[in-house]
């Protein structure tokens, strides 16, 4: 599915561009195109897209997905539980999706192996000093303490966290190589994670995350949770089947566990499990004119510095 993706990136990019794109989308658009699986053993292969790109895995994306193909009629469904194996860029994903009545409650997926990369300390322009654990959950992510840098993450302060979180992004991957140890085609740090204290009652952590080129994600993003998961269990602050619930910045939640250890190459790694809902809006039809000459769409933000290039 790898290949798959960046052959897409390479020569479909404008179907990515005008639906994630304004006037179509938005700054922050997401989704989920559905293939033909290349693994042996899964039903579905998904290419992630968004407004800054491609993704190697998506969670709520995942969610999203998951919920539709049972909603719509898609696929087979089986009550109380339907299962899939997702084919991702990132490896097979495999995922139960709790249904009642036709509807689907809730879906959970055991995501890729998570693990942590590094901790860093980086001085960052007109912040100062950031302490930071770079870790993958399906994406790299720097998961940083909001209080750390003078955030309170809340949506009054959308632009803020946005623009401090440009700058973190842009100088770690100025003075750090990041790569995936077993996938090179994954590099770059794409995500910046702050967290700070809950404001819902089961919630154990809030989070903020800022995605490519430059937008909040609304919901507290899954491969986010996995690698949060993974940092807190390097950091030996969570067990394995020990239930952590992760808060979005509108309030929203998601619930995680680290249900195994695995390896990626000589990096302990660990398997998670993350559960969330998602709600089926509406069924959109969308056209392609040739004579627009804003065919592909358009953004107002500028993008992102750092691509990827290659499959090995």
């Amino acid at each position: 599915m790898a290949e798959k993706m960046l052959h897409m990136k390479k020569e479909y990019d404008w179907i990515r561009k005008l639906l994630m794109n304004e006037p179509r989308g938005h700054d922050v658009m997401s989704g989920a195109l559905l293939t033909d699986p290349c693994h042996p053993e899964a039903d579905i292969g998904v290419i992630y897209i968004e407004t800054g790109g491609y993704l190697p895995m998506c969670g709520h994306d995942t969610i999203g997905v998951c919920t539709a193909l049972v909603e719509s009629g898609l696929i087979p469904v089986i009550e109380p539980v339907t299962s899939l194996k997702l084919d991702t860029p990132a490896g097979l994903v495999e995922v139960d999706i709790s249904v009642q009545d036709g509807k689907a409650k809730e879906v959970s997926f055991c995501n890729i192996p998570a693990f942590l990369l590094k901790n860093i300390s980086v001085h960052v322009e007109e912040i100062g000093t950031v302490e930071a654990d770079i870790a993958y959950g399906g994406n790299f992510y720097a998961i940083i303490d909001a209080k750390s840098v003078g955030l309170e993450l809340v949506p009054e302060n959308a632009s803020t966290i946005i623009d401090k979180a440009i700058h973190i992004r842009n100088t770690i991957n100025e003075k750090f190589e990041i790569i995936h140890p077993e996938y090179s085609f994954i590099r770059g740090l794409t995500h910046v994670e702050f967290y700070t204290d809950p404001t819902h009652e089961s919630a154990h952590v809030k989070n903020t995350v800022v995605v490519p080129p430059g937008g909040i994600d609304r919901s507290p993003c899954g491969t986010g949770t996995s690698a949060k998961l993974a940092v807190l269990y390097a950091h030996k602050k969570i067990k394995i089947d020990e239930e952590f619930i992760h808060e979005s910045i509108v309030g929203s939640l998601f619930k995680g566990c680290v249900i195994n250890t695995t390896y990626v190459e000589n990096i302990e790694a660990v398997i998670t499990k993350i559960t969330g809902s998602a709600w089926l809006m509406g069924m959109h039809r969308f056209f392609y004119n040739e004579k627009d000459p804003l065919k592909e769409g358009f953004l107002l933000i500028p993008p992102m510095e750092h691509e990827t290039e290659d499959v090995k």
